[in-house]
């Protein structure tokens, strides 16, 4: 395939390289996904809620990156597992929700972005746009959060801004020390 790519295309090693690369992490992704899909396939609506507020934040703001595929398949059905399953089961009432929310807001726009070891250092402009993008986003699900009833969603996307919000934190803290999960 590679000699493909450089006859026909002339790509060189690094596009090819950059290609390998993409294909590998979108199906490494998808894949973490789909499985995850499988375990919470009882309660798939809620699953992809909350994968869709995951990946709005987690896109703006990074995060934990792991060396293994299997450790980071850990971590992410931890994440989702503790989300959807464990941490609804504390009832929290929806004034402290939005406090919790906001301080989350705040902690996000002053914590992140925070990217893995391998790619490219954001330039000043790219992080005061993911900045913005993560705030906003959190400022728009604590206005949903006040406006709407409470219902299970809205419970499991509120898990999800608070775990992203902590694993962000940690991930920077890893990231002065140099280490990686």
């Amino acid at each position: 395939m590679q000699e493909f790519l450089k006859k026909q295309y002339q790509f060189s090693d690094y596009q090819i390289a950059q290609l390998h690369f993409t294909f590998k992490s979108v199906g490494s992704e998808l894949s973490k996904l789909l499985l995850m899909a499988i375990f919470f396939h009882d309660d798939l609506g809620r699953y992809v809620f909350a994968v869709m507020v995951m990946l709005l934040l987690r896109t703006a703001t990074g995060g934990l990156h792991c060396k293994k595929y299997i450790t980071c398949l850990l971590v992410s059905f931890s994440y989702m597992f503790l989300a959807l399953m464990v941490l609804p089961l504390i009832e929290i009432n929806k004034v402290l929700q939005l406090i919790f929310l906001f301080i989350c807001m705040i902690s996000t726009y002053y914590i992140g972005p925070v990217t893995s070891k391998i790619h490219r250092p954001l330039s000043e402009k790219n992080i005061k746009r993911v900045k913005l993008q993560a705030f906003v986003i959190i400022f728009i699900y604590l206005t949903l959060t006040y406006i709407m009833p409470e219902n299970p969603y809205m419970v499991a996307g509120f898990w999800v801004v608070i775990l992203n919000t902590l694993q962000l934190a940690a991930a920077k803290i890893l990231k002065k020390k140099g280490e990686k999960l």
